[in-house]
């Protein structure tokens, strides 16, 4: 270990000359400072979103600028172009150094720009340093790095703070969010789960405006909130082209949260992309009359050929009235009106305001520009041996003088915020968002016909699931058995009742991503609907079982949650006619759910002898020990049916993830959908070939 006052190592002075003393320099100095004219005036707020969307030439002319060069990589496989990148990435090698030679706690890319942003602005207000106290919110937060990262900045440069923090971000846990629009990495947060808000109805969807004003109330009840960070985005594989028209709607919503929340003097940091339309533009003219400072910023550590940057703004001003405006920001919130009125008229933002603007999104523009040219050159380029040895020199002096200019020491576990459990644990993220093939290749996807769209998904299936078997169950029946003297109380969530299962912890990402792929096709449903085999494999312990529940697949229409509670009272039908002693088998029982898999962790840990998971795709109850300890399903049949009249409410689940998503049960769980599911896609798969 290091002592506290002193530097890991000298500043690297190797290899230094005047050109990479320069490139440095400008590495980490990426950024812009609006000046603020006393002369410039909010319009009235009658004029606030009553007008069409409106466009400014010279930003319309950088916009095309960047998409040119931007549509010169659609060819490009995202793996192969990242993989090139992140070799002509300077700051590649940053990361690295710094779990060598700190080894924070939940080190990620996310926590080595928030760190740059906090070492390189006056991030802790005046009246936090005062008093040794803040409150933190972090919107869009997922994974959690930002909060890992300020807890080593606040632990290195203002020891004596006390800090509560509070975060938001799209809900892991719930099934119905998006996996292309969530961070399913629950590592820090599994955790922290009581620092973490979903709003109110557990979706964590930031643009729904009750859940938004609970998570101001939930920040707001711990102190002044003196610190917003906000780090959302849209995936926009799809739409390269229009990232900043996709993510506006995203970043208005952070936003006007985050404005409700901050105390005078605090600090707001949010990520934006390019600054090309009136959404921006106007955002970013209202943030210069709110605070007093307002910067745009690209830390080194942001992968430099896309377009994300920071808007850092300190100070926010005592004299904002802002429930003036409340009811006007409301009636945007969430909704499609934002994107199809501007905030503000054209003709009530200054020429001097917008010449600053222009003078911003030309700077970071040609900087991407730039850096995709050279990506592209060193692309055509690799057998240059001399550009690679460049390329391995600057990283390794960037990497240095990160650690040297943000004098980054290692902190005591004690003084983490989960004291090296992360570190212990050692964990992985096992599902990341999974994108292949080109942006061409992709919307070819969509023009091709049936037999090219099967050809593509087989070659997926072969390539990408049958090659790695370490996921699946490979035995006939995997058994675990139940423990004694186990006491399990319900603890019930409640909120937006699924209408579709769109994501799962308990599944390897690109399966179910697959077994969702093939059921979009409505040709390919309908002729699995019409040829399906209904054969199953026979288990030789089908002679020793009592009872077997078969339950229906769910209609194309039905909404998941009616589906899933009439399931569930299916199984309570059949669990009352059972004896001790007897066994059964489901079939069909969806394992998806946390719903689900809390009622199956209650019969298998408390009221089974064991349980079996069969390559088949059936779970095996053997052995019923005590029918007493199902009445707990029925204590939770009975909460379903108390807030089956409110549509708007479910009970999402009946266990803590604490309980459920740990240890061999939650292998199993997983392994055996994995399984279920890549059988059906390769049943699926097969019936359709066979067809066409």
């Amino acid at each position: 270990m290091f002592h506290k006052n002193e530097n890991i190592f000298t500043r690297h002075k190797m290899y230094r000359g005047e050109d990479f003393e320069e490139e440095l320099n400008d590495l980490f100095n990426k950024k812009y400072q609006f000046r603020f004219n006393s002369e410039w005036k909010l319009p009235d707020q009658e004029c606030w979103f009553s007008t069409a969307p409106w466009k400014v030439k010279v930003l319309e002319s950088l916009k095309s600028k960047l998409n040119f060069h931007k549509s010169q990589l659609n060819d490009f496989s995202i793996e192969e172009w990242s993989s090139h990148t992140r070799r002509r990435n300077p700051a590649g090698e940053v990361g690295w150094k710094i779990r060598c030679l700190v080894n924070p706690e939940f080190l990620t890319q996310a926590w080595t720009k928030f760190y740059e942003c906090a070492c390189t602005y006056e991030i802790v207000p005046k009246e936090a340093k005062i008093s040794n106290k803040i409150v933190s919110l972090h919107l869009c937060e997922a994974p959690g790095a930002f909060i890992t990262s300020l807890n080593h900045y606040l632990k290195s440069h203002h020891q004596e703070m006390q800090w509560q923090w509070v975060a938001n971000t799209l809900n892991p846990y719930y099934e119905g969010n998006s996996p292309s629009n969530m961070i399913s990495d629950d590592r820090f947060m599994f955790h922290t789960l009581d620092h973490w808000h979903f709003g109110v109805d557990s979706t964590g969807n930031l643009m729904d405006w009750d859940n938004s004003q609970a998570i101001i109330k939930k920040a707001r009840s711990l102190g002044k909130v003196l610190l917003v960070t906000a780090d959302g985005s849209i995936d926009c594989l799809q739409k390269p082209d229009a990232q900043e028209e996709v993510t506006s709607p995203l970043h208005y919503c952070e936003i006007v949260t985050a404005l409700q929340s901050l105390s005078p003097g605090g600090t707001l940091i949010f990520k934006l992309f390019t600054i090309f339309e009136h959404t921006t533009v106007s955002l970013l003219y209202l943030i210069n009359h709110l605070f007093k400072e307002v910067n745009i910023y690209k830390p080194v550590t942001s992968r430099q050929g896309n377009s994300e940057v920071y808007a850092i703004c300190l100070g926010y001003k005592e004299n904002v009235n802002l429930n003036n405006y409340i009811s006007i920001l409301k009636s945007t919130y969430g909704t499609d009106l934002y994107s199809k009125t501007a905030l503000f008229p054209l003709e009530s933002i200054p020429d001097t305001f917008l010449k600053q603007i222009e003078e911003c999104a030309y700077y970071f523009c040609s900087i991407q520009c730039q850096v995709i040219n050279n990506n592209l050159q060193a692309y055509l380029m690799q057998k240059n041996i001399a550009l690679h040895r460049d390329m391995k020199k600057i990283r390794t002096i960037v990497a240095s003088e990160f650690i040297w200019k943000y004098d980054l020491k290692p902190i005591d576990i004690e003084k983490e915020i989960l004291k090296g459990i992360l570190h212990e644990e050692n964990k992985i993220n096992t599902n990341p968002r999974y994108h292949r093939g080109s942006f061409t290749e992709r919307q070819l996807y969509s023009k091709m016909s049936l037999k090219e769209k099967l050809k593509n998904l087989n070659a997926f299936l072969q390539a990408e699931l049958l090659s790695n078997p370490l996921i699946l169950i490979n035995e006939p029946i995997r058994w675990m058995v139940k423990e004694e003297n186990l006491k399990l109380n319900p603890v019930f969530t409640y909120g937006r009742p699924l209408q579709k299962v769109n994501s799962s912890k308990f599944i390897f990402v690109p399966i179910f991503k697959l077994y969702q792929q093939i059921l979009a096709e409505e040709e390919f449903m309908e002729i699995i609907a019409y040829k399906q085999t209904k054969g199953q494999v026979k288990m030789t312990l089908e002679n020793e079982i009592s009872k077997v529940l078969t339950l229906p697949d769910i209609k194309y229409k039905d909404s998941y949650n009616v589906y899933e509670k009439n399931c569930f009272k299916s199984l309570l039908s059949i669990l009352k006619e059972l004896e001790v002693g007897e066994s059964l088998i489901l079939k069909n029982f969806n394992t998806l759910t946390h719903f689900n898999v809390s009622a199956l962790y209650i019969l298998s840990k408390t009221c089974f002898e064991k349980t079996g998971f069969a390559s088949c795709g059936s779970i095996v109850l053997s052995n019923l020990q005590d029918k007493s300890l199902s009445n707990l399903l029925e204590v939770i049949d009975a909460e379903c049916d108390r807030v089956r009249n409110d549509r708007a409410v479910d009970v999402l689940n009946t266990l803590p993830v604490q309980v459920t998503n740990v240890g061999e049960f939650f292998h199993n769980i997983v392994f055996y959908n994995n399984t279920f599911h890549r059988n059906k896609c390769m049943e699926y798969l097969y019936t359709i070939e066979q067809s066409l």
